[in-house]
């Protein structure tokens, strides 16, 4: 029982190890969707009847009549070898060279060599059979396919859509067309997202994002009426750029000479302060217990600005500071 249970649990293991290595080297991205449009002179009619659409010709279609017409071949020889048609004797063999004196010295090995050596002679008579059928059955399709018209296009076009640009959404390309091509328009559409996430997920590129305060204010709708808030619009742009010594772990120079603390791109702590959303005012806080950065609410904005103990400087940066200044802090979900 022990060593039945150690070697199904080394079992287990070996499978778990076989699928995660599976899962770390197989990747799927699909960066490029294609459409491509063959050519008429190479379809291939399902059915009798013209007007209706052909298809392509496939390997499979291709090896499964050509595979069919080799059984029956065989199945011919075969039936011919049991019924006497074909002789599978070879020209320099006796009549009785198969047969064997039953009681003579080791006649039960001679048996079994005779036998062995009758089955060569017949799986060579019905591979001769199968090959001579496949010979002539490449030959008709050879001579199908050469009287066949041929595309006079000599050139591939390539169409590459980009659907952000509502001018020209479809760029066309031409490239020489090969001899034996089967095609002469393509659509592409290339999937940004997908290489961007392929190219991030292997550390090729980092993104960076930059985030600008509009000036503007959201509204909030109350009744029938919507009134003008102090939650200011921020808009973001994203960018990718390769890893390099510059920007890796977003390593920034700038930040390094001129941030007294000389690592403030990689701060774990929100610096203290007050901090607002237009609508809200929230404190910094740290939890040690968990060790994660936090705010907590104060209080609305509106009743910040009318408190008596706030500035009226301090009140008007603020206020400039929600219509003009970046944010210092992006919560992005």
């Amino acid at each position: 029982m022990n060593q039945h249970y150690c070697y199904s649990t080394l079992l287990v293991a070996t499978l778990l190890l076989t699928v995660a290595s599976a899962v770390k080297e197989i990747r799927f991205a699909s960066p490029l969707q294609s459409l491509t449009i063959p050519d008429q002179e190479v379809l291939e009619k399902v059915v009798a009847d013209p007007t209706q659409q052909g298809a392509l010709e496939t390997p499979r279609r291709k090896f499964l009549p050509r595979f069919l017409v080799g059984l029956k071949a065989e199945n011919t020889v075969r039936e011919k070898i049991a019924m006497g048609q074909i002789q599978t004797t070879a020209d320099d063999d006796d009549d009785g060279a198969d047969a064997v004196e039953v009681g003579g010295k080791d006649w039960l090995g001679k048996t079994r060599a005779a036998d062995e050596k009758r089955r060569n002679r017949e799986a060579a008579v019905i591979e001769q059979g199968y090959d001579a059928a496949m010979a002539k059955y490449d030959a008709v399709a050879a001579a199908k396919s050469s009287n066949k018209a041929q595309n006079s296009n000599k050139y591939q076009l390539v169409g590459l859509l980009d659907r952000a640009n509502a001018k020209k959404p479809i760029s066309w390309h031409a490239r020489p067309k090969p001899l034996d091509a089967k095609w002469s328009v393509r659509l592409v559409h290339v999937n940004k997202d997908a290489i961007v996430k392929d190219l991030f997920d292997r550390g090729k590129i980092d993104i960076f994002a930059k985030y600008t305060n509009t000036g503007k204010f959201q509204t909030k709708k109350e009744g029938d009426a919507t009134k003008p808030t102090s939650v200011p619009i921020v808009t973001t742009k994203y960018e990718a750029r390769e890893r390099s010594l510059k920007n890796i772990f977003n390593f920034s120079p700038k930040h390094f000479f001129t941030d007294s603390s000389g690592a403030y791109w990689r701060e774990r702590r929100l610096r203290p302060g007050m901090y607002t959303d237009g609508d809200s005012v929230y404190e910094a806080s740290y939890r040690y217990r968990d060790g994660r950065n936090g705010m907590h609410k104060v209080s609305t904005l509106k009743q910040f600005l009318s408190s008596a103990a706030v500035n009226s400087k301090d009140k008007d940066k603020i206020l400039k500071k929600l219509k003009a200044a970046a944010p210092d802090v992006v919560l992005e979900l």
